[in-house]
């Protein structure tokens, strides 16, 4: 039967590139964490692991087990945190991920509603895009994501709650050379700015690949990666960048006079729909709960207004 020895003994593998460092870093004989990772691999028939030229690598098997390893264990420490709470409380953690649209509709005012209700508990804000969040949920680095839910998300392990909808806006600065253009194929050339993970390659970016792919445009020409939204602001406001962003963004009131909507045809087509996405077979705090329910509950406002 697996253990988590075995997982520690394998992620430990993975981040030290081998099993020599792997066995100093964890103060065991090499051959003794050779031989525990050997019985995991035999007792399921998989092979995890191989050497190559550049040294010890994951199988293509492996990727995707380590994921499922690093998730293991990181519940298994939240679960140790709990019980040793029970003598020692701890302060109350909400690990929260947000895309764009809900970290400028929802956030600000949940958040106040939450701090006033819970005024011990800390929200850990996050802000990626929507697959980051998902993955993050998936290996339990994340409570919560509220976000854009992917097209064609495998949902099996995830309690997907479905919020509002929204759709984006192509945003430059206003006077922008462009900012009367009607179609994509005019902003084709432009370079783009995209808020996301700057270790993330560009080119992965969704909310402008989907523009450019369904019109056969090819790649668009990414200009920079920020991992703020404010900080992808300031590049529109100094160049002649152009970014596909929510549109809740023009009324915030530091875009509102400064970044104005290019409206070009093809964007008509695309509404998203936000939701609040967690894992499925995970208990959320009472807090988590708490602040879920609070999010539900002006969404309803929002798509009553």
């Amino acid at each position: 039967m697996m253990t988590l020895q075995q997982l520690n003994d394998l992620l430990a593998v993975v981040s030290n590139g081998g099993y020599r460092a792997a066995a100093r870093a964890l103060n065991v004989s090499q051959a003794g964490l050779t031989k525990s990772l050997s019985r995991l691999e035999e007792e399921y028939g998989v092979s995890l692991l191989q050497r190559t030229a550049k040294g010890i690598v994951l199988t293509p098997e492996g990727e995707i087990f380590v994921d499922h390893a690093r998730a293991i264990l990181m519940e298994t420490n939240r679960a140790e945190e709990w019980l040793h709470s029970l003598k020692n409380p701890i302060p109350v953690q909400v690990k929260l991920g947000v895309s764009i649209d809900p970290s400028l509709r929802l956030a600000p005012v949940v958040l106040k509603d939450f701090r006033a209700a819970f005024p011990d508990a800390t929200i850990h804000l996050t802000r990626r895009a929507a697959s980051e969040l998902v993955a993050a949920i998936r290996d339990n680095r994340l409570d919560i994501a509220v976000t854009r839910i992917p097209d064609n998300l495998d949902s099996r392990d995830l309690r997907v709650d479905v919020l509002y909808k929204s759709s984006a806006v192509i945003v430059a600065r206003k006077g922008h050379p462009l900012q009367y253009a009607t179609s994509i194929h005019e902003l084709a050339h432009c370079e783009w700015v995209v808020v996301g993970d700057p270790a993330r390659s560009a080119q992965l970016d969704e909310s402008v690949q989907e523009l450019f792919l369904g019109q056969r445009l090819g790649r668009p020409r990414i200009a920079a990666v920020s991992d703020s939204l404010f900080g992808a602001m300031s590049m529109l406001l100094e160049s002649d960048c152009v970014a596909r962003l929510p549109v809740a963004l023009l009324n915030h009131p530091l875009a509102a006079h400064s970044l104005s909507a290019i409206n070009v045809k093809e964007q008509l087509q695309f509404h998203y729909e936000m939701g609040i996405i967690y894992k499925a077979g995970r208990r959320l705090s009472k807090e988590a709960v708490q602040l879920v329910s609070m999010l539900k509950s002006f969404s309803r406002l929002l798509q009553l207004s």
